[in-house]
């Protein structure tokens, strides 16, 4: 079976593109978007681990998983302030600063299928 794909949305690019070489250099493949389209998310195959940076009090990726658009991905937050992105609401959320080791266990464990709770 392959590996599902990591997407990273870089609603904040430079903190996108850093998590792009962090994972990269863990021996992951990454596909890197500004922002993901209605059409973004691979259709076969499983679905994706969707990594978001974004570092503002509004995060648009995290809101449209809510909502339902972004299907069965599993998704990672990081650094968002939006309120929305809360406990309990699904998402793995990561602060800031990134602490490397926990961010890439999460990221590891959600594409074996035996991520941590999310919060």
């Amino acid at each position: 079976m392959a590996e599902p794909s990591i997407v990273v949305v870089g609603e904040t690019p430079s903190l996108g593109r850093a998590l792009v070489d962090l994972l990269e250099a863990d021996g992951l493949s990454v596909q890197y978007r500004p922002h993901l389209e209605s059409a973004g998310v691979p259709g076969s195959g499983p679905a994706p681990v969707i990594v978001v940076a974004s570092n503002t009090p509004y995060c648009a990726t995290a809101r449209r998983w809510l909502d339902g658009e972004l299907g069965s991905s599993r998704l990672v937050v990081v650094g968002s302030r939006d309120p929305r992105v809360a406990p309990g609401s699904g998402i793995h959320r990561v602060s800031l600063p990134l602490r490397a080791a926990p961010f890439l266990q999460t990221v590891r464990g959600l594409l074996s299928g035996k991520g941590p709770a999310p919060g």
